[in-house]
Formats: structure tokens, C-alpha cells, sequence
């Protein structure tokens, strides 16, 4: 049998047709659960190309290094020349090897396979092939998980942390979080005098992943699975007509999916569903929520209310009867060997929680409270570099557990309003390191850095919920007597922390970096030149000119500078773009003074009028001097009575946060009954109204604060929900319209569409065409990383 891809009903076929099983096996165990991820094409590759010398042990490191440079060296006549290097392949060889092209780094270095060996004399790989352990298991084991940190500290130590987090193969987004928090660090070190932290907890949220395709995909995984089984394990076969009948958006809805992957049946009972009357039916946490957080799939089923409600928070085997149980298992065997359900739900479905081997413990709690995302394995390394010697804690949060936190204890998070709900994400961490401290020193191997897990470790747990305890009213520690928790001061104060009106927010500021010029290339027609469109293009090439070939409609910005034009009725003050492609013999001159007059003669031009003097037309270059050369990116200012950041030589960013209660926010993320909802709108709509017209005064541009108020009538004159004829809307309610007003107030460079509130201009769109003009009162606002400390400088004074 010969495949590039192979499934599992192929192998399943083989082994039926080589008579080694008499039927097609459970086959487990794979990442994907119907088909092999792996397709050993590189190897195959090589074994076309240099026959059984692929398998020669004395001629792998060859091989690893063609792979390499195929790689590295995008260069085809480079990677030739390199393959010149190994002198045992042939000419006709090298050839075939330069026109393979590979791509891409695995996440797993070679010297953590293959270089790093324990007490034992094995290697990572080594115990790969020899034992049944998956990789998960052996990197966490007691001896590699100090083997590896140990390796991590010694790169760290004989190299400079700027340059380990430059060398990292991990993204530009997680090198910047990288060094974004050794600068918070180090500014609270500095605001406390000096003194190194007792501890520092880390949690990296995970964004929202949204799959466009995940309908699609559902409906084919259901498709593949009806293909391969009987119609003894459906409810009817008038089931399989259902199926047909849906289209691929069907089943996104969860209810329906469940219907599908459980033929029909009532997970518990084995009794029929009506696909009719789905909303009736319950979607079941088979492991409860009391007893581990699991929201997955594989841990939730369809089953009628009354089972739901008997059942409560036990597990299945704790609340079914002795027949009834031995029944199901039978069908949930079958199940598992027909693909509809996987093995980690039959688990689930038949665990007996007095009876969890050390192995699925070890597991519960590695899911709850281990954190394995390699950014926040670089994160502890380079903080343990940096605090080493200050006997510091490292304690790393789960993302999940503080969404447990907001959700279970009411403190909704819309990402619209403001950007508080990170300040808050970050009080919820410590709160909930600090309280896995205390309340289970006995895990601390699991969430602390340097502690390391006992393979002696008896501890016996039935509850793998670790916030759950939250809900008592209060929590002693049985040893210390101690009082852990008390839930009233507890949520009083959460509440207060909550609803904080005034949080340092920073941003990052930056050059642009890339291309000279927009790379946008526009048709000759779009051109001025040509007499045809009505942009001022910029030649591609010298030698093409913009009328008959087109061009870019403009050269990029990498940072800017700020200019005094001295006037009779007193000084203005305008920002200036710097072209990325003056860069270069910018940096040449190493004195400002030289950087200002270099400057000063190329924006010269902007500062240039034409004017006709006794019938002559001469040139005046207005009366104008750099008097900051180097402005960069989201550099933050206060003018006019509110701060700001600027994007650019023209565009304003709003830098005002605003602010709302809980009330409103659960009816912005649409938690509220309908009838509140319609109650509330206008309420809502007028205390933002309100914090517009008392602290955005950076919205009279384009006269938004104005045409925001005027526009309430016609928003009072929407409905609360937006409708629908299909899947186009014919009609946007007041929900869609408050979002927007929110996206648009945004502390942030975000705009929206209210053209229904008679806006024309997108709401938030702070742009001043000919270039910002600022007054000698605005300052430069100079923060460190974490805004504890400021220095203001106001224009007049430079």
C-alpha cells in the first residue's frame, strides 16, 4: 500500500486485508483523529533521489545538512554549491536535491531531542521509540524538566538577553511581549526603590481563535462517520436523510452537532432526540463544572432535562444505575470504535472518580493549571536570568482561570469600552496565583517555576476545579486556621478594583520600518500627470514616467518631527512626516543640530509659497525652524485639554478612556433580557453622550461630538436588535449603532460607520489633511514603560 496521505480506514483496510484482524480495529492515539498528520515526504523525497543511502546511519548527518540549506538558503545557486560540499552524491544527484525546496522550522530543536540526556543515559528521542510515553509526559518529567531549565539558564547566561530574545524562533509579537515585560519589571523595581519583587505572576492571554471553515468541517467529520457505521448505532435511518438536508452552516450550532455525532440518542439513556425539538433538550458537562473546567467537546453531550437535572454534578458513573450504566457502556463502546465519539470522551464518560490512576491525575491537573505556551517558558528563562538571585517566585496563571474568575463572579469584559479590562485581566492573575498559593501549596510544582514535580507524589484529588472553592463563603486553612477567602470582603473588593475610573495605560512607541514607498501601484490613469485621475503619483522607475506607466500614491513616514513657524500674531507649531528614505544619511550625522538642518532643507518644500511681487513670480519659504527632530510613533501629547497620540503627520489618536458600569456593559455585550435592553438603550446612549461632550474634546473634529448628539433621534428610532431578511440586513438596531459609537471612542487608531446617525466622515477618523497644528500650551508627554514615571515638555519650551 503506497499513499502520499494515509487515513485511518486505509490502515484499517490493510490490516483486515492482511488478515491480521478479522474486523477494522480501534485505531487511537493520532493528534487528528482520522487520518496521519505525518507523511515522512522529506523521506521519501531523499529515498527517490539517493536510494538506500536514505537509511545509511554513517550518511544521515549529510542528509540533515541538504535539508538545512534547502531550507536556509533561498538562493538555488547558493544551495548548489553547497551540495558540492558532500562528495559521495552524484552530479545527477545534486540536482534533483537543488530543485527541492523546504520550508518552515519545526517547533522542537535538535538539541532537545537528541542532545540532552538523563541520569539514565537517554535522550528525549531515545525514549520516544522506547517506551509509550508521549513527548507531553517525558518534557515534564521530573528529570528533563530540570535538565531543560538548567540547559535555558546556561544559553542565557553566556549570552546577552536582547540578543537570546533576537535569536528566538518565535513571532515579532512575542519577542515584543519578551521585552515589553523585562521593561515592566524593571520600571515597578525602579518605582519601589530598588527593591527586587517578592513575586511575579505571568498569564499570556489567548485571543479569540474564530474558524470561518469549523461549520464545514463538522458537517465532513459527520459525513466520513456515517459512511463507515451500521444503522443499529442510530436512533432511525431517516437520520441519515437529516443529515442530507442540512447545509455546511447547520452545524455550527453545537446542539445539532451533538444530535449527529450521538446517532440521534440521548447520551445517558439511549433514548430517542427529536431534531425537531432540540431547544428542549440540555447540552451536559459529562465531567461537572464543580469537578474539572473543561468547556470542550469531549466533555459535553445531549441529553434530556430530567437526566440532566438527576444527574447534577456527579459524574456519569456515579449517577446511573447498575443496568442502565452497563448498557451504555456497551454503546459507548461501540461509539468509541465508530468514530462517533473519541477516546478522551469515552474516558470521560466512564471515569470513576475514587479510581484515577496517578496518570490521569497528573493530567487533570496539568490541563487546569499547567501552562505549556513556549512564550511563557521564554518569559520565566529570562526572568529567572534577570531575578536568579533574589529568591523570587515565578508563578505562571492560565488564561482559563481568570475567565472562570469573570465569569462565574460577574465582571463582563467588553474590549470596545476601554482598554481597563487588561489592568483588570492583570489583578485577576495575581489574585488567582496567589490564592492557588494558599490554597494548594501541595500543587505548587504545577504553576511555580523551579519547583518540580515528584514522581512519588501520593496526594489523592476528587476535584480538579481549583476555583471552585471560591464559592464557600469562606475558606480556612486546615493547618494554620488561617482565613484564605471570605467571599463577601473578597467580591467587595473586586468589585472596587473593577470599577476603577483612573488606570495607567502606556503604548509603545515606535519607527516604522519596510518599503520606501506605499506599495500600492496605481494605473496611469489614476494620475494627475495623465489628465485622467486625480492623485500626484511617484515614479516606480526614473526612466517610467507616471502619465503612461502609472506609479505609488506616496512615500512612506517612519517617524516625524515638529516645527515652529514664527508669525507675526505669535508662533504655530506643525508636525512634519520623516521619509523612511531619508533614514539613511540621518543616521550618518551623529549631532541633533546636523539632524535639524538636514531636516529643515528637506520639508522645505512644504513651507514654500509661490506669490507674484511686481509682476515677477518668486518663492518665499516661510520663517520656520526643527525644534524636535525625532517624534516617533504614538508618541502621546496634551492639547487642548485632552491627551492624544499621534499616528502619523496627520492623523490624531484618541487617548481618553471611557468609562461605564457593569449594568451597561452586560447590556453593550448583549447579556440582558430584551425588555431591559430596549429600557436601557437610551440611558446608555446618553451617558456616553455625556463623557463625550465633558472630556472628548478632541471629537469636535469633523463636528462629531456634535452630530452624536443630534443623532440620537434618529438612533432612539431604531430597534435594540438588528434585522435580517436572510443573511443580508435590511435594517442595523441600537446594539450594532452603540458598538460602533464605542469602536470610533476607542482609545486606539479604530473608526466606524454611523452613517445612520448622519455621519459621513467614519466616526473616530481624526485626521487634519494638511498636517497637525499644535499651540505652544500642548505638551510631549515622555512616559516609561509602565507610566509610573512622566516627564512633560511643553513646545513653547524647546
Amino acid at each position: 500500500m503506497q499513499k502520499i496521505s494515509v487515513t485511518v480506514k486505509n490502515i484499517q483496510d490493510y490490516l483486515v486485508s492482511e488478515k491480521r484482524y478479522a474486523s477494522r480495529p480501534a485505531i487511537t492515539g493520532l493528534s487528528d483523529e482520522n487520518k496521519f498528520n505525518s507523511r515522512l515526504s522529506t523521506y521519501h523525497d531523499l529515498k527517490m533521489i539517493v536510494g538506500d543511502a536514505v537509511d545509511d546511519v554513517d550518511k544521515q548527518a549529510d542528509l540533515e545538512k541538504c535539508i538545512e540549506w534547502s531550507t536556509i538558503f533561498e538562493d538555488g545557486k547558493i544551495y548548489s554549491a553547497k551540495l558540492n560540499e558532500i562528495d559521495w552524491l552524484t552530479d545527477q544527484q545534486r540536482v534533483q536535491l537543488a530543485a527541492k525546496r523546504y520550508r518552515g522550522w519545526g517547533r522542537l530543536s535538535a538539541k532537545l531531542l537528541t542532545q540532552i540526556v538523563n541520569a539514565n543515559g537517554q535522550r528525549i528521542m531515545d525514549l520516544l521509540w522506547d517506551t509509550t510515553d508521549n513527548f507531553m509526559r517525558i518534557v515534564h518529567s521530573e528529570d528533563f524538566d530540570k535538565l531543560i531549565a538548567e540547559a535555558n539558564q546556561m544559553m542565557l547566561a553566556e549570552n546577552d538577553v536582547q540578543d537570546v530574545i533576537n535569536d528566538l524562533y518565535t513571532s515579532p509579537q512575542n519577542k515584543k511581549a519578551l521585552r515589553q515585560i523585562l521593561l515592566v519589571v524593571n520600571d515597578i523595581q525602579k518605582a519601589m526603590k530598588g527593591q527586587a519583587p517578592e513575586r511575579i505572576l505571568i498569564e499570556f492571554a489567548r485571543e479569540d481563535e474564530v474558524n470561518p471553515r469549523l461549520s464545514v468541517q463538522r458537517k465532513r467529520q459527520v459525513e466520513q462517520v456515517y459512511q463507515n457505521i451500521s444503522n443499529e448505532l442510530l436512533n432511525n435511518t431517516e437520520i441519515r436523510n437529516e443529515l442530507k438536508d442540512l447545509s455546511n452552516s447547520a452545524l455550527s450550532n453545537t446542539r445539532l452537532f451533538l444530535y449527529f455525532m450521538q446517532g440521534g440518542r440521548d447520551m445517558y439513556t439511549g433514548d430517542s432526540l427529536n431534531i425537531d425539538r432540540l431547544s428542549t433538550y440540555d447540552i451536559d458537562h459529562i465531567l461537572p463544572q464543580s469537578f474539572i473546567k473543561d468547556n470542550s467537546l469531549d466533555n459535553r453531550v445531549l441529553v434530556s432535562q430530567k437526566m440532566n437535572r438527576s444527574k447534577a454534578d456527579q459524574v456519569p458513573t456515579d449517577f446511573t444505575s447498575v443496568e442502565l450504566g452497563q448498557k451504555m457502556q456497551i454503546q459507548w463502546e461501540q461509539m468509541l470504535r465508530a468514530g462517533l465519539i473519541t477516546k478522551k470522551k469515552y474516558d470521560n464518560l466512564t471515569l470513576n472518580p475514587d479510581h484515577i490512576s496517578k496518570y490521569a491525575m497528573k493530567g487533570f491537573i496539568n490541563r487546569q493549571l499547567v501552562e505549556t505556551r513556549q512564550v511563557i517558558k521564554l518569559a520565566t528563562n529570562l526572568l529567572m536570568k534577570q531575578y536568579g538571585e533574589d529568591n523570587i517566585e515565578l508563578i505562571t496563571v492560565k488564561s482559563g482561570l481568570t475567565h472562570q474568575m469573570r465569569t462565574e463572579f460577574d465582571f463582563p469584559k467588553n474590549r470596545n469600552l476601554n482598554n481597563h479590562h487588561h489592568a483588570f485581566d492583570a489583578y485577576l492573575t495575581a489574585f488567582v496565583g496567589l490564592y492557588l498559593l494558599k490554597r494548594y501549596p501541595k500543587l505548587k510544582p504545577y504553576f511555580v517555576y523551579g519547583e518540580y514535580q515528584k514522581a512519588s507524589q501520593q496526594d489523592k484529588w476528587r476535584n480538579f476545579n481549583f476555583l471552585n472553592g471560591l464559592k464557600k463563603d469562606e475558606l480556612v486553612d486546615e493547618n494554620t486556621e488561617a482565613v484564605i477567602w471570605d467571599k463577601e470582603s473578597g467580591l467587595a473588593y473586586l468589585n472596587k478594583i473593577y470599577q476603577f475610573k483612573k488606570i495607567l495605560v502606556t503604548r509603545e512607541v515606535h519607527e516604522n520600518s519596510g518599503a520606501l514607498f506605499n506599495q500600492t501601484l496605481y494605473a496611469a490613469k489614476d494620475d494627475k500627470a495623465s489628465g485622467q485621475g486625480g492623485k500626484q503619483l511617484i515614479p516606480a522607475k526614473q526612466d517610467r514616467p507616471t502619465a503612461l506607466y502609472g506609479g505609488y500614491s506616496g512615500k512612506t513616514v517612519a517617524y516625524m518631527c515638529i516645527v515652529r513657524i514664527k508669525n507675526k500674531k505669535g508662533d504655530l507649531y506643525k508636525v512634519c512626516g520623516v521619509e523612511t528614505s531619508w533614514l539613511a544619511q540621518l543616521k550618518q550625522l551623529t549631532d541633533e543640530d546636523s539632524q535639524k538642518a538636514f531636516l529643515k532643507q528637506k520639508i522645505s518644500p512644504q513651507f514654500t509659497k509661490v506669490k507674484k511681487q511686481k509682476g515677477t513670480i518668486v518663492k518665499v519659504v516661510e520663517d520656520f525652524e526643527v525644534i524636535a527632530p525625532h517624534i516617533l510613533i504614538n508618541q502621546r501629547f496634551f492639547d487642548n485639554g485632552q491627551e492624544l497620540t499621534l499616528g502619523s503627520a496627520t492623523y490624531k489618536h484618541n487617548e481618553q478612556e471611557l468609562i461605564l458600569d457593569k449594568t451597561a456593559v452586560k447590556l453593550l455585550n448583549g447579556a440582558l433580557p430584551l425588555t431591559q435592553s430596549e429600557e436601557l438603550a437610551e440611558q446608555v446612549y446618553d451617558e456616553i453622550l455625556d463623557q463625550v461632550m465633558h472630556y472628548f474634546p478632541l471629537y469636535d473634529t469633523n463636528q462629531f461630538r456634535a452630530k452624536l448628539s443630534a443623532g440620537k433621534a434618529a438612533f432612539m428610532k431604531l430597534p435594540w436588535k438588528s434585522q435580517w431578511d436572510g443573511n443580508k440586513m435590511v435594517q442595523v438596531g441600537q446594539q450594532i449603532i452603540l458598538d460602533r459609537v464605542l469602536i470610533g471612542l476607542h482609545a486606539n487608531a479604530a473608526m466606524s460607520d454611523l452613517k445612520v446617525l448622519k455621519m459621513t466622515t467614519p466616526f473616530g477618523m481624526i485626521q487634519q489633511p494638511t498636517g497637525i497644528t499644535l499651540s505652544s500650551d500642548t505638551q510631549i508627554i515622555y512616559q516609561s514603560p509602565t507610566g509610573l514615571f512622566e516627564r512633560r515638555v511643553a513646545l513653547r519650551d524647546l
